[in-house]
Order: C-alpha cells, then structure tokens, then sequence
C-alpha cells in the first residue's frame, strides 16, 4: 500500500495555523462541498472504510471495492479490498476501444472513430456486442492481461457476456494508467475524449450521473460507468480519471466497484455510489476553486491555499 502524503511543514503562518485549527475543530458534513482545501489527512484505509460506510447505509449488503490514486504523486488516497474481483460491466469497454485499435496499429478511420467515442461515451452496448464478436470475445480480456500487465482481471465464464468480466480496482487503475501514459496517440486522444464526453443518458436510457459525475459535479473528469443486473446481484461500478480545475490535469484516478443487492434498482445503486464519493470529495480531493482562508474572527486572506 502506498502511503499517503503528508501535508509538507512549516508552510503555514501563524494565522494560518488559527484557521487550520478552526477547521480541524469543526464538524464534518458529508453532504455539503467542501469549503476549504486544508484538511487533515486521513489514512487510505481510514478513509475508504468511511466511503463503504456510506454506500452501505444507503444500500445495505453492498460489497465494495476502492482504489483512488494520486497520479503526480503516486501516492494512495484510498484503498479497500482494492485486490478483490468485482464484475465490470461496461467499464470492460475500455478494453474493447483499446484492443480494437491495437488491432488497427493504433490507427482509426472516422467510422472506427465514432464507433469508439460512442461506446465510450454513451456506453453503447450494440456497439460493443459487435466488437466483442469480431475480434474474438474472451480473447480480448487475455490479450489486454497480457499487454498492460493485470493481475486481477478475468474473462467471462459465458463467452458472450462480456459485462460478467472480472476484475479487481488495481486493476482498473492499472487500466487508466495505460491508457493515460502508454498508449500511443492519437488513440490515447480519441479513448480520452470519448471518456470526457460521457453523456448524462447512456444509450440504453440509463442515468449514468452517478457516483464520480455527482460526487464532483463542477470536477474536470473522463468516466467509465458501469451497470448491470443479474439474478443474484446488481453491479453498479464509477471509475474515472479527475481534475481540481478547468484546463489543469486529470490529477487522481478514482475507482469504486461494488457488487449490490439484486433487488437495488439503478437510482437507489447510483446515489448509493454517489454517497461514496461525496466522502471522498469532502476528506482528499481539493475543492475545484481556490477559496482563501479564514481566521477565527472570519476576516478573508489571512493565508493562501498550498500548491497541490
């Protein structure tokens, strides 16, 4: 497990401490946004025992998966049963996208283009039932094992549900790690965009807002949702790269895979999620604006934000 960073000492003024003080003694609200970008630091398995806790006081039985990284440091931010498998429903689309253009040498005409934004983007089940045909189904799954290196991630047992993929958060992780800094562009540009560009209504009518898209409503991010039914459970996963402002990086990825009872229906699975990752937004990420500091008589810019 990676430790996560400590905030560096010595930064702060004497004011500055005040204020960090006054937020320190203050009572979390889980459902508000966050006010400030000074928070203590919470341990990874800390803080990911708490988003289980609230995914499972809305939808009680969940199993959930967390692994939510720090990509300019490498540092883990959260961390629960992050080896443990978990279905993928359509979050297996990125290996779709991915497999399909190393088929293609890393290239696309403009018909393969939008055939990939749009599965991408709105999840389109046709499209992928068509990709997973043509290049071979299962095979797929152990080629993307073999080319990014995953440890966790499985094929289905039924070669024609590909959304009965498993595979575990580090692995997912490992997946947007690729496809972030190994890939070759154009593709990396085409599968990123096709994530940024996640539409509210998937192709099959579904919400697809919730966990990540509702936890950081004004958040840059490219998603991969995930949804699905089965007679013993219901998969509801959020995953996604995400950024702390208009035009920087995508600086964390965040993946929560969880395996619900059979009887959640998509809204109550979703909120459930989003509950989730309002924790986490509250506790680790930073706000999505820098907000100036208050000093416990409440005067403004008494110190500035640290550099994230």
């Amino acid at each position: 497990m990676r430790p996560a960073r400590a905030p560096r000492p010595g930064w702060l003024g004497a004011a500055g401490l005040l204020a960090l003080t006054a937020i320190q003694a203050a009572p979390l609200d889980a459902s508000a946004a966050p006010t400030n970008p000074l928070r203590p630091v919470i341990a990874p398995a800390e803080l990911a025992q708490q988003m289980r806790s609230a995914i499972q006081a809305a939808s009680p039985g969940t199993r959930v998966g967390i692994d939510v990284i720090d990509n300019t440091t490498d540092a883990t931010l959260a961390d629960l049963d992050s080896d443990q498998q978990f279905y993928t429903a359509s979050v297996v689309k990125l290996l779709i996208a991915v497999d399909e253009l190393r088929g293609r040498d890393w290239q696309s005409d403009s018909d393969t283009a939008a055939d990939i934004h749009r599965m991408l983007s709105a999840s389109d089940d046709d499209i992928a039932d068509r990709l997973w045909c043509e290049n071979g189904g299962t095979a797929i799954v152990n080629r993307m094992v073999d080319l990014i290196g995953l440890t966790g991630t499985q094929p289905p047992t039924d070669p024609a549900e590909w959304g009965e993929t498993r595979t575990t958060p580090k692995d997912v992780v490992a997946i947007y790690r690729y496809l972030t800094t190994v890939l070759p562009e154009p593709a990396r540009e085409l599968i990123v965009n096709g994530l940024r560009d996640s539409s509210r209504i998937a192709a099959d009518g579904t919400d697809q807002y919730f966990g990540i898209p509702d936890g950081f409503p004004d958040a840059p991010r490219a998603i991969k949702q995930g949804w699905m039914a089965l007679d013993t459970s219901t998969t509801m996963n959020t995953t996604g790269l995400v950024g702390t402002s208009p035009g920087q990086p995508l600086r964390y990825t965040v993946v929560v895979l969880t395996s619900q009872p059979a009887d959640v229906g998509w809204t109550a699975g979703g909120a459930a999620l989003t509950r989730g990752l309002v924790v986490l937004r509250d506790n680790a990420i930073p706000p999505t604006r820098t907000e100036a500091l208050r000093d416990t008589s409440g005067r403004e810019g008494v110190g500035a934000a640290p550099s994230w």
